[in-house]
């Protein structure tokens, strides 16, 4: 059996909620629940996170 993993909108580190490349332009990314910051940059970005600055993003085919 497969376990449902769910996600929570949250606002986007790089550009603090005001559309950037790395959300689409939609100012907020999926992450896992409970969100938390990306433990590479600690929520400032970086590679490991997408320049998001969460860990667990939710990915393309997801």
């Amino acid at each position: 059996m497969v376990e449902k993993v769910s996600y929570v909108e949250v606002t986007c580190s790089h550009c603090e909620g005001l559309g950037c490349i790395y959300c689409d332009k939609k100012g907020c990314v999926p992450v896992k629940a409970p969100a938390k910051k990306c433990r590479h940059c600690e929520g400032e970005g970086c590679i490991y996170c997408g320049y998001t600055g969460w860990a667990g993003l939710k990915g393309k085919y997801d």
